[in-house]
């Protein structure tokens, strides 16, 4: 859940246990319209058929919406890098489709679909809720760092809604050994107290049996980057990472704000992905972009996406808040 989504609930909440929650990724997006020029900060394999002659792939079933986090072209690339991931379970009152689902071998990153079935499940999508278990027993994994981005725009609709969404790949607290599941649910009020506040339960109404496993293993190419003084970050044809199992500084202690993102070309081109400037308007060499980013860039868990999906063959770094990171 996002930090509004958590305040939300926990204003419900016997306060004795407010202290216990920590937020382990607060996530940012940062929409950029080349129409308006305005910057805005706010916190499985896939079936290939093959014709003679012919490549076919696997179309993404929420194009649309999948624009809103990787552009159009962006879609393309994923669609014909054979990404498409294509899971979908239903129960009778809601529909959950993973669109895509890619790791770096930090993150898991990728985008849902959740599709009213009825006309009364229209209201329960956006007070969806998901926490990780593991699959084989239900044993939900605490800590559970990650979570998903407020979806905006055209990522909604009356009855539909995609959500991007990012998890740890791996960290010391995860038996790695065993599949992960999201498993989806809301919150409700039962209308009782237990004499500090409203008792709040999870209530599977209209979520049961909508869940996903999450992909664990890198399938995405990936180059290490490194900048003068050393820190090294992932570059994806998505977006850059980092990811350290052993660092435990303080969750949300603050973050550095991201006011530009540039990636290197290997022909010495530079693609600017977004540069906020001190009026506040934005300059991109793309159309539409949508930014997103959790962590801060100077701590052991960062993860920044582009908005867009690259070539990578044709990138070797990135420029970050002017700092430059190569390729090692």
């Amino acid at each position: 859940m996002n930090e509004q989504e958590y305040m939300n609930i926990t204003s419900k909440i016997d306060e004795k246990y407010v202290d216990e929650y920590r937020i382990y990724t607060a996530k940012h997006t940062i929409s950029l319209r080349k129409k308006i020029r305005t910057c805005l900060l706010v916190a499985a394999a896939a079936a290939v058929m093959i014709p003679v002659g012919v490549i076919a792939y696997k179309k993404i079933t929420h194009r649309d919406k999948l624009k809103v986090y990787f552009s159009d072209k962006g879609v393309q690339r994923i669609e014909e890098s054979m990404l498409v991931d294509g899971y979908t379970v239903e129960n009778g009152k809601i529909r959950l489709t993973v669109d895509v689902q890619m790791c770096d071998g930090n993150y898991i990153y990728g985008v849902y679909t959740l599709t009213a079935l009825t006309e009364d499940a229209k209201s329960h999508l956006i007070s969806r809720e998901s926490k990780q278990v593991y699959a084989d027993t239900g044993e939900w994994i605490y800590p559970g760092g990650g979570g998903s981005q407020s979806a905006t725009g055209d990522a909604i609709s009356e009855d539909e809604i995609s959500f991007a969404f990012t998890y740890d790949a791996h960290n010391a607290y995860l038996d790695e050994s065993r599949p992960r599941r999201m498993i989806f649910y809301e919150y409700v009020e039962t209308g009782e107290s237990d004499g500090y506040g409203h008792v709040v339960v999870e209530d599977y109404t209209y979520y049961e049996g909508i869940y996903f496993d999450l992909l664990t293993e890198p399938n995405v190419p990936t180059k290490t980057i490194r900048s003068a003084d050393g820190e090294e970050l992932t570059l994806s044809p998505y977006g850059v990472s980092r990811l350290d199992e052993n660092w435990s500084g303080p969750a949300n202690e603050g973050f550095t704000s991201i006011d530009s993102i540039v990636v290197l070309g290997t022909d010495g081109d530079r693609l600017n992905i977004m540069t906020c400037q001190s009026n506040g308007r934005v300059t991109t060499d793309l159309e539409d972009v949508n930014v997103g980013y959790s962590g801060d860039i100077g701590s052991g868990e960062f993860s920044l996406e582009f908005g867009v999906f690259l070539d990578l063959d044709n990138f070797n770094g990135v420029e970050i808040n002017g700092v430059t990171y190569m390729e090692v």
